[in-house]
């Protein structure tokens, strides 16, 4: 395979995101009090913040939120009814636990405690390992499994794989540019993945019941389906069908952002459009 020709469905440039989150806007904030008397105070106050300053604060808002929720479990019936203090030392006591293993643990399966354990004792490494997630989380969506995690095509090895080869089969066709294209291609494979699943198991629910004929091949009728069998059937057909009308859906939205994309030419002394040759002199 020619790794030059061959183009990633999703291209995630990190230095551009970096500094897209990091970029400082201003943001004001009022608040009006009023008095029994009817006075009013105005306050106003302006302050410079960006998206990734304003994620930390969210962090932080979550870890502190999962720790009063594990206080409040040991202040609880089912936690043993310990007084205030106690359940501070259980709390803290199951964070140090959860520290000795949290770095072998899949991102995937942290949750807001652990993260809370790590940043207890350095935010520095809470953040670092909040980086750790969100790395994860874009290699997941860079080669395709978060999509194949949607169509249930990561059972097996070999049906990822599956997943995977349609996926590049598209990318390679339409040559995705940005994040609403490959996504689109996303949603391309995942309905014609799932397109496919419910036509094979609608045929093997159809042929289910021809071979069930067998059992009457001595009468000289033919046995109709029973309800659930037909209801069986009839399902797979219509998922199949909706899946289906799904990828066209899909196919259309994608052709139309390629036509009516908006195209800027710049100091061209020649442009070719369709059959029609324009010479512009400069």
């Amino acid at each position: 395979m020619n790794e030059k020709q061959k183009k990633r469905p999703v291209g995630i440039d990190r230095d551009k995101r970096n500094q897209r989150r990091r970029a400082l806007r201003r943001v004001e904030h009022t608040h009006l009090m009023s008095h029994e008397d009817g006075r009013s105070l105005k306050s106003t106050r302006v302050s410079e913040t960006s998206i990734e300053q304003a994620e930390g604060r969210q962090l932080v808002a979550e870890m502190i939120r999962s720790f009063t929720e594990t206080v409040e479990f040991y202040k609880s019936d089912f936690g043993g009814l310990k007084p205030h203090d106690e359940a501070v030392k259980e709390a803290l006591s199951i964070n140090e636990s959860r520290r000795q293993y949290v770095q072998g643990v899949q991102p995937e399966q942290l949750n807001w405690s652990d993260m809370t354990a790590v940043a207890e004792v350095s935010m520095d490494d809470g953040l670092a390992l909040w980086a750790r997630i969100r790395e994860a989380a874009d290699d997941e969506l860079e080669s395709g499994r978060r999509a194949a995690k949607v169509a249930g095509d990561n059972a097996s090895p070999f049906a990822l794989a599956q997943f995977l080869a349609i996926r590049d089969q598209f990318a390679d066709h339409w040559q995705p540019q940005g994040g609403i294209e490959s996504a689109l291609i996303d949603m391309l494979t995942i309905s014609f993945s799932l397109h496919m699943y419910w036509s094979t198991v609608a045929n093997q629910r159809a042929m289910w019941h021809t071979e069930r004929q067998k059992d009457f091949r001595n009468s000289k009728t033919w046995k109709s389906p029973y309800q659930f069998e037909a209801d069986a059937i009839e399902q797979a057909y219509r998922l199949a069908d909706g899946h289906n009308r799904q990828f066209l859906r899909v196919l259309r939205q994608l052709r139309d952002l390629r036509r009516y994309a908006p195209v800027v030419i710049q100091n061209a002394q020649q442009v070719n459009v369709g059959n029609q040759q324009l010479n512009v002199s400069g």
